[in-house]
């Protein structure tokens, strides 16, 4: 009897961690142009904005970033309180411009199931007079938009040191 806890308990644990089939209903992309302008041309945008949002993970973060083509960093968080601006310098600004361009028209891979600890990424992008709105996860993100996220990521925890 004592061998059938410990198998019974890891074959809960591995259960947990299988993921739900993929539900046909949904939709292929979530990320979607929100502007009535088609975005099958993205061209390099002289204007935009980034509205960052990362939640999830182990360790349930919750974070808020705002970025546009000028430079201005914001970040506000509740867990642990920040409140910051920052300027980015023209070189991380043209970088994120390149993966801007790269990464449009944000399209991410289809739902494979669920991920207890992944994180989940809200961006709200406005370039020139086209706004868009991504909803991904780390399983849905494509290899398109994956770079812009990890960089975002990247410049977020920068801007907490």
């Amino acid at each position: 009897m004592s061998k059938i806890i410990p198998i019974l308990f890891i074959g809960i644990l591995l259960s947990a961690c299988g993921g739900m089939p993929a539900d046909n209903s949904m939709p292929d992309s979530v990320g979607t142009p929100t502007s009535s302008v088609s975005n099958s041309a993205c061209g390099q945008p002289s204007n935009w904005t980034i509205q960052y949002h990362r939640n999830g993970g182990f360790a349930g973060f919750d974070e808020f970033m705002t970025l546009d083509n000028g430079g201005k960093l914001t970040v506000k968080n509740e867990r642990p309180p920040t409140d910051l601006q920052k300027t980015l310098s023209d070189d991380q600004v043209k970088a994120i411009t390149e993966l801007l361009v790269q990464a449009c028209p944000f399209e991410t891979t289809p739902d494979k199931g669920t991920c207890a600890d992944c994180f989940i990424y809200d961006l709200d992008i406005q370039m020139d007079s086209r706004d868009y709105s991504i909803q991904a996860s780390d399983v849905t993100l494509s290899k398109d938009l994956q770079p812009l996220v990890s960089e975002l990521s990247q410049l977020l925890r920068d801007a907490k040191q």
